[in-house]
């Protein structure tokens, strides 16, 4: 494998990694903030469901999956 090929590996994993912290509180609501570690970015959520779509619009945004991987809906 060459290397530029290992270093565009490389960098599309860091493309997908997220830092997540949940904040404790008296609610069963699931509450923190989330960093993409690649550019810094940091997004705050109130539920489970922002913090998914959170990390679906910036996967979305840098091409993760990549576009030739096959999407199964059901």
């Amino acid at each position: 494998m060459s290397r530029n090929m290992k270093q565009k590996i490389h960098n599309m994993g860091r493309a997908s990694d997220f830092i997540i912290r949940i904040k404790s509180g008296q609610d069963s609501a699931v509450k923190g903030k989330i960093e993409h570690v690649h550019t810094g970015e940091v997004k705050y959520f109130s539920d489970f469901l922002e913090l998914v779509l959170l990390m679906q619009h910036k996967l979305d945004e840098n091409g993760f999956p990549q576009s030739d991987t096959e999407l199964r809906t059901f």
